[in-house]
């Protein structure tokens, strides 16, 4: 007897380390032990109670059941409405999808991952439809947003409005501004980056936007209840309609896309209809309307390099060096030889057409380039 306690106990005491380490793989596993006798005790319960309605308080339940039944006639008649509009769809667009299209299913409550955590809740799998791992999907609760769910190593978790794990986009008031609540673990959930020129006032209505692809769009939030300024945006505190905490049923948005369109065709649909614009003709007389000007291009079909190169200077010839020859030594003359020598002035009359220069005709080149004034400074 003793040896059995001994391992009760250390066997308590590895369980209480490991639990006490909060790793998320050994949480899941023993949640995968744990979870299917959670989900048979409550199928049990809900078996019991539901004969014991049937047979023990069958007035009451009569009762119960003609009320819910006039509703659903209600109910049914809008449905029938919509259904025939569709079917008049169908005739005239038959690319349309007809095949209902499984969206939605419903999850249960199993109970709490920790017992002082209530926005953190384990639920049932879907018996009809697999989940994929790592995908954020949407919890609706009473036709109004309860919060997210998530699949981690074959459990779903849900993460309800209050916890920050719950983050989806919505439109505020009435002119539709873009947000992002996400949970604070508060009793407000926060709706943060708002566009700070965006008029919002308490009151205002939050729905989901449907741009997230976890929620269908214009499902109601809650209602703003103050506005402040954080940074370079708004930040709206808003009260949920959700009842968060009483977490019984909800419905697990599964793809939140429009499938009724999904593979629409134009062609096989519509066809002897076109584009208006399809067999139009071209222009014939079609214009530059660029601001870049055109360039013309030349017409010469040879162009000589040379009468755009820079004339050489010619090269200055080395001057002679003569040398003086001996001359005979002049002889002295008397005063009055110097007299008979020097022949006698004359007066010369001016000519004027030798006094004025004639003027020096320009050169005139073939072909005239940039570097003629260089020519002419040299002249």
């Amino acid at each position: 007897m003793k040896s059995k306690l001994l391992l009760l106990a250390l066997l308590g005491i590895v369980l209480f380390v490991l639990l006490a380490q909060n790793r998320q793989e050994i949480r899941g596993a023993l949640l995968n032990l744990v979870a299917p006798l959670k989900i048979g005790y409550k199928d049990l319960t809900r078996e019991i109670k539901s004969k014991s309605q049937s047979y023990l308080f069958q007035k009451e339940q009569i009762q119960k059941l003609t009320r819910e039944n006039r509703v659903l006639r209600k109910y049914l008649l809008d449905q029938t409405h919509y259904l025939r509009q569709v079917a008049s769809l169908y005739k005239a667009i038959p690319t349309l999808v007809k095949l209902p299209y499984k969206s939605v299913t419903l999850v249960d409550t199993v109970s709490y991952v920790k017992l002082n955590k209530f926005d953190e809740v384990l639920l049932s799998l879907p018996k009809k439809q697999a989940l994929v791992g790592e995908h954020v999907y949407g919890l609706i609760q009473d036709e109004v947003v309860a919060g997210t769910a998530e699949m981690k190593n074959g459990v779903l978790y849900g993460y309800l409005l209050p916890n920050p794990k719950c983050r989806f986009g919505v439109f505020v008031g009435p002119k539709r501004h873009p947000g992002i609540a996400m949970g604070n673990g508060a009793k407000l959930m926060a709706v943060r980056f708002i566009p700070k020129w965006a008029d919002i006032k308490k009151g205002d209505r939050v729905e989901t936007s449907g741009l997230d692809r976890i929620f269908f769009a214009n499902i109601p939030v809650g209602i703003v209840k103050k506005v402040l300024i954080e940074g370079g945006y708004k930040t709206a505190y808003i009260e949920t309609y959700a009842d968060t905490l009483h977490p019984k049923l909800f419905f697990l948005i599964t793809d939140p896309r429009p499938y009724l369109a999904s593979s629409y065709d134009q062609k096989s649909s519509f066809p002897d209809h076109d584009y208006p614009y399809a067999h139009q003709k071209k222009l014939t007389t079609e214009r530059n309307i660029s601001s870049v000007p055109q360039m013309l291009q030349t017409q010469e079909l040879e162009i000589n390099p040379e009468e755009f190169e820079i004339p050489k200077e010619p090269e200055p010839t080395p001057e002679k060096k003569t040398t003086p020859k001996s001359l005979p030594s002049p002889q002295k003359k008397s005063p009055k030889a110097r007299k008979e020598q020097t022949p006698p002035r004359q007066e010369v009359m001016p000519n004027p057409e030798k006094s004025t220069p004639k003027p020096q005709e320009p050169i005139r080149k073939k072909h005239p380039s940039p570097f003629d004034i260089l020519n002419t400074t040299r002249l």
